[in-house]
């Protein structure tokens, strides 16, 4: 007897395009012509608004700041609440049992974590699975800018998986110009992992 067994195709990832190589000020989108996301920042570049394009409505604020931390606020949220609060409360570092960094996010889904390595330069693994990622950054080539992938099972907290890779992603660029700075040995926009990514 024939098996009547139907195979479903899975869901193909999202890529999320960025307009620049900035992390502060971009539009994000799947479809050029339908930006999902805007990303803007003041003149000194220390408070970063993340809005959801087609409304207009603001999803999150970033203030960097230099000797504090860092703090963040997503006004309207059932999840997170609509007070400020510290970067490293939401997005809260660790350590996998190699000792490798990692940042905790937690989620209506469970909790995630974010790293980074040579293959992914930066992604988001469930807590329950560090081989396969859920988002990841696929590097620019020489006509398509960088973007953020996202699987299907990412789309229920999309909005917080967008605004840590703006934070996180950041903070790499950061690392990496220091490591240009001081020991000369890696060329410019290019990460301590090898991939090209852009400007800051």
């Amino acid at each position: 007897m024939e098996s009547t067994t139907t195979l479903i195709n899975p869901t193909p990832p999202t890529a999320l395009y960025f307009s620049t190589g900035s992390m502060k000020d971009s539009s994000i989108f799947a479809h050029p012509s339908r930006p999902l996301y805007t990303v803007t920042s003041n003149k000194s570049g220390n408070r970063i608004e993340v809005k959801d394009a087609p409304s207009g409505r603001i999803i999150a604020v970033h203030e960097r700041r230099e000797i504090l931390p860092d703090h963040i606020t997503f006004p309207g949220s059932e999840t997170h609440g609509s007070e400020s609060m510290d970067v490293s409360k939401w997005l809260k570092k660790s350590k996998l049992p190699d000792g490798f960094p990692v940042h905790i996010m937690e989620t209506p889904d469970g909790s995630y974590v974010w790293k980074s390595d040579p293959t992914y330069r930066l992604a988001l693994f469930p807590e329950s699975n560090l081989q396969t990622p859920v988002a990841y950054l696929q590097p620019s080539t020489p006509t398509q800018n960088f973007a953020l992938v996202i699987e299907s099972q990412t789309e229920a907290f999309r909005d917080d998986a967008v605004v840590a890779f703006l934070i996180l992603e950041q903070r790499l660029r950061i690392e990496d110009k220091h490591i240009i700075v001081g020991g000369g040995k890696f060329e410019m926009n290019k990460t301590v992992f090898g991939h090209y990514v852009g400007r800051s």
